[in-house]
């Protein structure tokens, strides 16, 4: 159990500081982007992130018919 508990723990903390990590860097976009004037490009490509990574979450990426290696 305690085990348990110690993991639980280490990917909480892990969490957490990706989180800081995350607000840290859209602070650094946000500066960036109003700096350079170049916010439509850089909405643009955040949303073809956020497309790429929908297509994962969801496993549409994922060729079925594919064989096995």
């Amino acid at each position: 159990m305690d085990s348990d508990q110690g993991e639980i723990r280490q990917i909480s903390s892990a969490i957490n500081e990706l989180f800081e990590k995350v607000d840290r860097l859209k602070s650094k976009l946000y500066s960036l982007c109003n700096e350079t004037g170049g916010c439509e490009h850089i909405k643009k490509v955040n949303r073809e992130i956020l497309k790429k990574k929908d297509s994962i979450l969801n496993g549409t990426h994922i060729n079925a018919l594919r064989k096995e290696e």
